[in-house]
């Protein structure tokens, strides 16, 4: 008969089995809630409504795969993604929402310094992962560029800033498409190893 311990290994690596690496789904949902938002700050997407269903969907979607990774033991990767999500979440009725009509813009005083603050949050990310997967904390470090530019829109509203922002959240969505592609390709590899071992 199977040990408890045995079971609970067991269970878990069931669940394993059923549940796809999460972190390419964070990446990817980064890419796009990063790339609209770098559109909107450009005035190049008047269509509140749809940049706020997609950052629902990111920031929920990176949320729940944060959760996803602290269940499997990346404290990272839980710290990271779940505040990622939160922040895209918390920016809708800092940045979006009040364009469709929903709700008061907030006052540049409180907005713009609420944004650096997560700048630095994902600054500090980027730092600390640098050293184990530098492309991992480029992305960050980008991201962090992209909310200190869009801050500095807020405050200081110029053409120039405002296309410089649409740049920066342009490079920030290409390196994390990369980045979970790169990872949807090493799981397959992964999986088709597996796949040819176990037949052999």
């Amino acid at each position: 008969m199977m040990t408890q311990t045995q079971t609970q290994k067991t269970h878990i690596s069931g669940l394993d089995r059923l549940t796809v690496p999460q972190s390419p789904s964070g990446f990817l949902t980064l890419a796009m809630c990063a790339v609209l938002l770098g559109l909107q700050q450009a005035g190049w997407m008047d269509f509140p409504y749809l940049v706020s269903a997609v950052f629902l969907y990111g920031g929920s979607c990176q949320a729940l795969t944060g959760l996803n990774e602290w269940r499997r033991g990346n404290a990272f990767g839980a710290v990271s993604l779940t505040s990622c999500g939160l922040m895209w979440l918390s920016l809708l009725p800092v940045l979006i929402l009040p364009q469709a009509g929903l709700g008061k813009v907030p006052e540049i005083s409180a907005s713009a310094p609420y944004l650096l603050m997560w700048g630095m949050f994902c600054l500090i990310l980027g730092y600390g992962s640098f050293s184990s997967h530098k492309l991992t904390g480029i992305i960050f470090m980008a991201t962090s560029l992209l909310i200190v530019l869009t801050a500095a829109n807020l405050a200081w509203p110029h053409p120039q800033l405002s296309q410089l922002t649409c740049a920066a959240g342009l490079a920030c969505g290409a390196l994390s498409v990369f980045r979970g592609l790169a990872l949807i390709r090493k799981y397959a590899r992964e999986k088709s190893a597996q796949h040819y071992q176990a037949a052999r």
